[in-house]
């Protein structure tokens, strides 16, 4: 019998990926939907796709444009975003739901901008494209 590899789903792999620091969360969230499976007897169903960036990237980023963070987290960030802007597999609408509702929700306005700007400045024009009227620097 061959092993299959164990996936996250798209958004959940990339952030497992991207942010080591939000593995210990991503365990979580998938040993809570096991633990509820038990309870439930029932089989283990995914962990939704936003719930990754709900409690796993989005912590690491919320102050983003607020305070000094990391610029390899920064970095990591833009990275993170650019690979979902790009993906192009079967969940496409809701890979591009979750980054516009849940990776950069909230994360808007001159400070964020200026940050991504000095890390990755052609980041915003693809976001801007993508979603009309996000990223504005008035």
């Amino acid at each position: 019998m061959s092993a299959q590899p164990w996936s996250f789903g798209p958004v959940g792999d990339l952030a497992w990926q991207r942010f080591p620091e939000a593995r210990e969360e991503i365990k979580d969230l998938v040993c809570a939907e096991m633990q509820r499976a038990i309870d439930d007897d029932r089989p283990p169903a995914p962990v939704d796709q936003h719930e990754y960036v709900l409690h796993g990237v989005g912590p690491l980023v919320r102050d983003l444009g607020l305070v000094e963070l990391d610029r390899d987290l920064v970095r990591r960030f833009c990275l993170f975003c650019r690979d979902l802007l790009s993906y192009t597999g079967p969940h496409g609408y809701e890979v591009s739901h979750v980054l516009g509702m849940y990776a950069l929700d909230g994360l808007d306005g001159p400070p964020v901008v200026r940050v991504l700007r000095q890390v990755d400045p052609g980041l915003i024009d693809l976001v801007r494209a993508r979603y009309p009227g996000m990223w504005t620097e008035e």
